[in-house]
């Protein structure tokens, strides 16, 4: 299981499908091959647990920063609640979490929001149960050989720095905004689909509204899935 929305309370949605779409519930709570893969709901409450800290992580009550040393091979799963997400390559070749409140809590610090951060030589999964009042802001940097990324969204903007990360990225946010920066020779294949809203390639002008299904072909390795229930997808051409 991955993230529970609460609003997604019949399995019956599991078993709709709009126009070639499976409903979000099918989509974030589709089961994994992690061998102790977590659950994380989505209902603004606190963890009742988090993650450990390590030497050298920094933590306070609106700023964190962690780092881990990764095997190179391991597939990566994030899971948010709410918050504005930027998803890049990593320079270091370590995995680097940072995270900045706009909103503060009493006697909270920032780790308090990580449910998980688990890493093995299977996988690695990133938990952070923010809420949508933190106004948080997320950036995950990701070793650039990983293999296989994963990013669950509920609600926010998320942005995905494709030309430095390699493998199959699959995207999935129920509402908010996605911005994919790449060329094509940052993937092999690309595909968008959203319930409702919309598509705009800025490279070459291409738009598409509504329910709607997109796919691309470049030159590069790996392959690119986004899925959006409520909201935009705009895709940008590296800098």
């Amino acid at each position: 299981m991955g993230i529970v929305y609460p609003i997604m309370r019949s399995s019956t949605l599991c078993q709709k499908t709009v126009v070639g779409y499976v409903v979000a519930c099918c989509v974030l709570l589709a089961p994994h091959a992690f061998a102790e893969r977590q659950s994380m709901t989505c209902n603004g409450a606190m963890p009742s647990t988090h993650t450990a800290l390590a030497e050298g992580d920094q933590n306070s009550a609106n700023h964190l920063q962690l780092n881990r040393k990764i095997a190179p091979t391991a597939p990566v799963e994030i899971d948010v609640c709410a918050a504005d997400l930027t998803v890049v390559g990593s320079k270091s070749g370590l995995l680097e979490v940072t995270v900045d409140l706009g909103n503060t809590a009493p006697k909270v610090t920032a780790v308090d929001y990580v449910q998980s951060l688990n890493v093995g030589p299977e996988g690695v999964q990133l938990q952070l149960r923010l809420p949508k009042r933190a106004r948080a802001k997320v950036v995950v940097a990701v070793p650039t050989a990983t293999p296989q990324l994963t990013a669950n969204l509920i609600r926010g903007d998320l942005s995905l720095e494709t030309d430095r990360i390699s493998g199959d990225r699959k995207i999935d946010v129920v509402h908010g905004h996605v911005e994919i920066e790449g060329n094509p020779d940052s993937f092999a294949t690309l595909h968008v689909s959203a319930l409702m809203g919309s598509f705009h390639d800025h490279r070459s002008g291409q738009h598409a509204t509504g329910a709607m299904s997109q796919s691309l072909t470049g030159t590069g390795k790996g392959s690119i899935e986004v899925n959006v229930v409520w909201g935009s997808v705009d895709l940008k051409p590296w800098d």
